[in-house]
């Protein structure tokens, strides 16, 4: 018995010591060692893609590996949308915890980043771990298919380029609409890419886009190549990859007699000495260098120019324009050409805010005016009967020359002595388009100071030193110029195209009054004979 005593009194005493080394290592007191723990999380990286979920392993030991059970918190930190974790509150008696991250269902960035803390606290010391998680959008694949009406045009024509935009579904490929598309044009005919220019457009219903391509001049024949770009889209109950697509043509360069000249008249201008008085000298010049004026009265000899009545009431101009363009039209048939053929145009005065209209407003209903249309209300003073009047529009229109127009008006207090001296008509007033032709009329308004990216704009006109009001500076480049008598002569002017002023004086001792310049002028007549090829 004394034996077994001894024994059992010997694994006490083991026991003891044991204990009492293990209270010793972990107790707090001073002069103590706090013994090493470690929280673990993992995975240290995890991507997702939205809406998916991962399991999240936590674990808490101390060295040596024997397992710790504490409470723990969680904390997410994300620049958007943070997710949702589901987690018990303390970790087990294992040292182990088993939590789920679910990422946020919709994420509208490629690269989502969210930070995942876990937390505890022993023995007065606070443990931290964290894991990175990526969240990706679900996105569907997409493709775009580019083309171009024609393969090879002559430079001045205008073609339209077509893309076709599809996204992958499910259930098979669909068609994708209202989604932003950008076109950028570039000349291939290098060794080098050069930009051309940069368009924005939105897909249709039927997923489809165009863009209608102008180049005016090209030394040789030339490549064009078209990039179409569809970015990423994050938004809205689908996403979609981006993707992009190609398309080519090729420009032939423009031959002088390539394009029929059409000459439009200013107001009154269609008075038959006046036509002669207005288009002779250029008309010879033109034909001397192999273009061809547009005739508008084939059985007659000689060239027959285009003349139109104002009228009066209610004829506001773009009334006019419409009979102009049911006039060219006719005309370009009867010379024998397709009424679709693209025009050069050569205008003077009151003539150039007609051409510019056809050019701006294709489409157009132009029977009637509404007198009541202030400028910033919707829509247009003008107005029909439902049946589109204009049908040119700046696709048929390469260069259009705008000799003493009153793009920005002309003031309301002309000098009628001066006017009459100059052999001018008088004007009267109370006609609407002497309305429309005035400084912020409500047609300039509804026009607007800028042309249309389809046509090759060319202003000009003419300073005599007359002084109607005070010197207009419309081009913005710091120099004011008078009038050619009648005219501002910067009036011309549209928001990015050039702007040539000639100076001079009044017949008959000079060419540069407003009648003159297009007359007898023979810089200007050089200026338009240089642009036109």
């Amino acid at each position: 018995m004394q034996g077994i005593q001894k024994v059992l009194f010997i694994l006490f005493i083991g026991f003891v010591l044991a204990v009492s080394s293990i209270a010793y290592n972990w107790s707090p007191s001073t002069g103590g060692e706090t013994p090493a723990a470690r929280l673990t999380l993992s995975p240290a990286a995890v991507t997702l893609q939205e809406g998916e979920s991962a399991r999240l392993n936590l674990s808490f030991t101390i060295e040596g590996g024997a397992p710790l059970s504490t409470a723990v918190s969680w904390t997410i930190y994300a620049s958007g949308e943070t997710g949702m974790l589901r987690s018990a509150a303390t970790i087990n008696d294992s040292g182990r915890l088993t939590a789920v991250y679910e990422a946020p269902e919709d994420v509208d960035v490629r690269r989502h980043n969210v930070t995942i803390e876990a937390r505890t606290t022993w023995l007065g010391e606070t443990f931290v771990d964290r894991i990175h998680c990526v969240v990706i959008p679900r996105l569907h694949t997409t493709n775009i298919t580019v083309s171009a009406g024609r393969s090879t045009i002559t430079a001045g024509e205008t073609v339209t380029f077509t893309a076709t935009l599809r996204g992958l579904h499910d259930e098979g490929w669909r068609h994708l609409a209202g989604q932003p598309v950008s076109w950028s044009f570039f000349d291939a005919g290098g060794s080098t890419l050069q930009p051309l220019s940069v368009e924005e457009t939105t897909t249709s219903g039927a997923g489809r886009a165009t863009v209608p391509f102008f180049i005016s001049d090209v030394n040789g024949t030339t490549e064009i190549c078209c990039l179409v770009q569809v970015a990423d889209n994050l938004t809205g109950d689908r996403e979609y990859a981006g993707c992009h697509g190609t398309a080519s043509i090729k420009v032939q360069p423009e031959t002088p007699d390539m394009y029929p000249v059409v000459l439009i008249h200013g107001w009154f201008g269609s008075m038959r000495h006046k036509l002669r008085q207005t288009w002779s000298n250029i008309t010879g010049k033109l034909q001397r260098h192999g273009h061809t004026i547009l005739d508008f009265d084939i059985e007659q000899p000689g060239i027959q120019y285009l003349r139109y009545s104002p009228g009066w009431a209610d004829r506001h101009i773009p009334w006019m324009a419409g009979k102009v363009n049911d006039a060219i039209k006719q005309a370009l048939v009867e010379n024998g050409y397709s009424p679709n053929q693209t025009v050069d145009i050569v205008t003077h005065s009151m003539g150039g805010l007609v051409a510019r209209f056809l050019a701006e407003h294709p489409g157009a209903d132009v029977d009637r005016w509404n007198n009541s249309w202030q400028p910033g209300d919707a829509g247009t003073p003008w107005h029909g009967d439902g049946d589109p009047d204009i049908s040119i529009g700046g696709r048929q229109i390469d260069d259009l020359f705008m000799v003493g127009t009153m793009n920005h008006g002309v003031p309301p207090n002309l000098n009628h002595t001066f006017l009459k001296r100059l052999d001018y008509i008088p004007l009267p007033w109370w006609a609407c388009q002497m309305q429309d032709m005035v400084y912020r009329s409500k047609f300039l308004e509804a026009m607007g100071y800028r042309g249309s990216d389809l046509v090759d704009y060319y202003a000009i006109g003419s300073d005599i030193g007359f002084r109607i009001g005070e010197p207009r500076d419309f081009d913005g480049d710091g120099v004011a110029h008078t009038t050619d008598g009648l005219v501002p002569a910067e009036s011309p002017y549209l928001e990015g195209s050039p702007l040539y002023i000639v100076t001079g004086e009044a017949r008959p001792d000079g060419d540069a009054d407003h009648n003159s310049q297009i007359a007898i002028n023979d810089d200007i007549h050089q200026y338009v004979i240089r642009h036109l090829a």
